[in-house]
């Protein structure tokens, strides 16, 4: 089975952009453009923004508008950087042609991805991001993402995060994790979970298989007595939640 066929409607894969300006005309005009395709959130540039840089691993694009690339940029692409590799697309208010020139060399230099200017019509701007996007989406190779409530598992790179905190498991652990919430909902045997983890023949060793449940869910479980993502069919075995709607 392939990670497509892994995935269905229930299952949120979600890919964001981060969109930072001083006002919000333009953010909304990207957004219809874009609508259903990304999570896009809005965060307004501040005169002092703290040093906050908003990051996690779902981001697949910074979008940053200012009226001209100033040193606030710069400090702004360069705390990006410092904390991702999601591409930026800067886009700019200059009007003139010396302007733009000058701008574009300095955006590029100081960490940006793409340069444009906001008086470019939508559907470039919308196609620049979306270039962006699909060539380091081909560079990296992203891992898709899964999500149900607060946690997250990173087929690809074998992760599981609770909360936003990783979750360290061992191998036998992912794996038990990741066949459960493949099956999304649906009641696994014992059998069929021991087959498809241990790769061996089942001989009905359930005490091994509910040893490594029980370590599961002391790592991800805030009552281990009534599991919330780990559920138990009694007489069958277990199955991953109840249902896996809710976005991340």
């Amino acid at each position: 089975m392939n990670s497509n066929e892994m995935r269905n409607e229930n299952i949120a894969v979600t890919e964001k952009i981060i969109f930072l300006s001083f006002h919000r005309e333009l953010y909304n005009d990207f957004c219809s453009c874009l609508k259903g395709q990304y999570d896009i959130f809005y965060y307004r540039i501040r005169e002092n923004t703290g040093g906050k840089v908003f990051w996690d691993e779902t981001i697949v694009l910074y979008v940053m508008e200012m009226l001209r690339f100033t040193e606030k940029s710069a400090k702004l692409l360069y705390e990006i950087r410092s904390k991702c590799d999601a591409p930026i697309l800067f886009i700019s208010g200059v009007r003139t042609d010396t302007m733009r020139t000058d701008e574009t060399v300095r955006a590029i230099r100081g960490g940006a991805d793409g340069y444009l200017v906001d008086s470019q019509p939508m559907e470039e701007i919308v196609a620049e991001a979306k270039a962006l996007i699909r060539l380091q989406t081909r560079i990296q190779k992203r891992p898709e993402i899964w999500t149900y409530q607060e946690l997250k598992i990173v087929p690809g790179t074998r992760q599981v995060f609770l909360k936003e905190k990783e979750v360290p498991l061992t191998r036998m652990e992912f794996d038990i994790v990741q066949y459960l919430a493949m099956q999304n909902g649906r009641a696994v045997t014992y059998q069929e979970l021991y087959e498809a983890v241990w790769h061996s023949e089942y001989l009905f060793d359930d005490d091994s298989i509910m040893a490594h449940i029980h370590r599961i869910r002391r790592k991800l479980e805030a009552d281990r007595k009534h599991p919330f993502y780990i559920q138990n069919v009694y007489g069958v075995g277990y199955r991953f939640g109840c249902c896996m709607q809710e976005k991340f």
